[in-house]
């Protein structure tokens, strides 16, 4: 009954035009993920990071914002109130930071644990980012390091403070196999000077990944890294480290994890405590 009201709202609001568009857009078909419904604000990315799969020219999307929340309502999986929503696929959403807000604002409306991953800085946009579970995305916290994958993006000090000001918390992605799990160490421990909260992210081998950062393959041993990295956070430096964005999300808004994780073996056990909130035991 909500849903169909706020279609209604939505549709007295729209015009003709923008209910069309917004019906044949993908948001209204698409199905959900692990961490939610991904929202793609625009499709392609100019940022050229080396370990980064998406390569394509930006483009912003074609239907206003709340043309997008619109056509959010229209799929018939998503639930106002419920469902996750996990903003920064396969884009940079503060490269579009008017759009980026006027779309949070809506959809803030409807009251959906709301997650967006970001390696930009824009403190105009710092109060409506501390309203959602904002994630700081980074390679490597070090600026003389990450400047070599990641060289179109701001310093990591500066994605860090602004972190520290948005409360938010850091995606260390994608851990690279050329920096040695010394130098990681060393860098989990400078993130936790501004953030208590931490997901470590792998990287995705495509090809033309391969060839920009000339490997092959991964080394051997390289997931345990990430466990080991995770284990350091935690148990050395007291960070509430997840394994998954959708565990980030739960936490950031007090409600169980989407993706249900601590049935799948895959629960970190944060504070969240998500199988305290249900009649689940863990």
């Amino acid at each position: 009954m909500l849903k169909e009201k706020l279609i209604r709202r939505y549709e007295a609001e729209l015009s003709d035009k923008e209910i069309e568009k917004a019906k044949r857009n993908d948001h209204a078909r698409r199905k959900p993920r692990p961490c939610g419904f991904t929202v793609h604000i625009a499709k392609g990315c100019g940022g050229g990071c080396l370990y980064c799969y998406v390569d394509s020219p930006p483009r912003l999307i074609d239907i206003s914002p709340k043309a997008l929340v619109y056509s959010l309502l229209l799929n018939p999986l998503f639930e106002p109130g419920k469902s996750f929503v996990a903003v920064g696929a396969i884009c940079e959403p503060l490269d579009y930071p008017e759009y980026t807000k006027e779309f949070l604002k809506e959809l803030l409306k409807l009251r959906n644990p709301i997650q967006i991953s970001t390696k930009e800085v824009n403190y105009d946009l710092a109060k409506i980012l501390s309203d959602v579970d904002a994630l700081i995305s980074m390679c490597n916290p070090f600026d003389e390091i990450c400047k070599k994958f990641e060289p179109k993006r701001p310093s990591p000090s500066e994605r860090l403070e602004f972190c520290r000001e948005i409360g938010g918390g850091v995606f260390l992605r994608p851990i690279l196999p050329m920096i040695d799990l010394k130098t990681y160490k060393k860098g989990v421990e400078r993130i936790a000077e501004f953030t208590d909260r931490i997901i470590l992210g792998n990287l995705r081998l495509t090809k033309e990944v391969k060839r920009k950062l000339g490997i092959s393959s991964l080394p051997k041993k390289y997931y345990e890294r990430k466990k080991m990295l995770e284990d350091y956070a935690k148990n050395e430096l007291g960070l509430i480290v997840f394994r998954s964005a959708c565990c980030s999300n739960a936490y950031k808004h007090n409600v169980v994890c989407w993706n249900r994780c601590w049935e799948k073996g895959f629960c970190a056990r944060c504070p969240n405590k998500c199988w305290l909130k249900t009649s689940s035991s863990f």
